[in-house]
């Protein structure tokens, strides 16, 4: 697919030495005129829009979800203004309601708790209106939760990972709570083939398929030789924790014909192969 375009990409600190087709641009992005200019210097006629505040423990109440959010909008009235196709939006499992079913995309209700979620969910109005105001198409990638390389330390599996490698306890709750993790390359082929298609609408980023957090956290103990480092059920699971957190993938299969391909344990013995 990407052969045959142009391919930029946007950062604070661009890479130094950046192989292959892309071509990066230095822009803070949660600067409205910034993402309005770049918009403007590119003219691009796909976009797709990944950044946001993401710093784990903080990121859920964090105001800097407000700049992009902000941002986010005048981003897509420039794309308008530009001629813009096609827009595709990185949203977030944290904007359906708490259910114990598998959150399907156009039945399961949308009903964030958090600032994160919240923003999230109405930068998805945002991109919709804009759409209809300028005639592009939009599609809107709800990802549930993603691991694989290059995750900030403080999130749950390089957090464990480090604990066992250095031989320390690894303090963790109950480990009952039922997720949907999805391998970062996986979600990162679905939402770039979600851009090529011509479908509309939002789509889960996930796999369809749950894993209890204990059950991450025993295979990595277990193939690095620390089952004796588990302190199970040392800490309480945060009050607002849900129980099941999994995605109903039937509308992305059968209108994408898109499936993970990486179950969970492959996708761990990759991080543990690098590690």
């Amino acid at each position: 697919m990407a052969g045959s375009h142009e391919i930029h990409g946007a950062s604070r600190r661009p890479p130094q030495s950046a192989a292959g087709p892309l071509q990066w641009h230095a822009a803070d992005l949660r600067e409205p005129e910034a993402a309005q200019r770049l918009i403007g210097e590119v003219r691009p006629s796909h976009l797709l829009h990944l950044a946001w505040e993401t710093t784990p423990r903080l990121y859920a109440a964090s105001p800097e979800n407000l700049r992009w959010l902000i941002a986010g909008t005048a981003m897509l009235a420039a794309f308008g203004e530009c001629g813009g196709q096609r827009f595709i939006g990185a949203g977030s499992s944290a904007e359906y309601a708490n259910s114990p079913e598998a959150h399907a995309e156009d039945d399961t209700p949308i009903r964030p708790t958090t600032v994160y979620g919240k923003c999230k969910a109405a930068f998805w109005l945002a991109a919709q209106a804009a759409a209809q105001h300028s005639g592009f198409a939009a599609s809107w990638g709800r990802i549930f939760l993603p691991y694989g390389p290059g995750d900030p330390p403080q999130r749950l599996i390089p957090t464990v990972l480090a604990a066992l490698s250095e031989g320390r306890p690894v303090a963790m709750t109950h480990g009952h709570q039922l997720r949907d993790f999805i391998y970062a390359p996986d979600a990162a082929d679905l939402l770039v083939h979600l851009l090529f298609s011509e479908e509309t609408g939002a789509f889960n980023v996930a796999t369809g398929r749950a894993t209890s957090v204990g059950a991450v956290v025993e295979y990595l103990a277990g193939r690095l030789g620390g089952r004796e480092l588990l302190r199970i059920g040392a800490l309480d699971p945060p009050p607002d924790d849900p129980a099941v957190l999994l995605a109903d993938m039937t509308k992305v299969g059968t209108r994408l014909g898109w499936s993970a391909s990486t179950a969970i344990e492959e996708g761990l013995s990759r991080l543990l192969a690098v590690a």
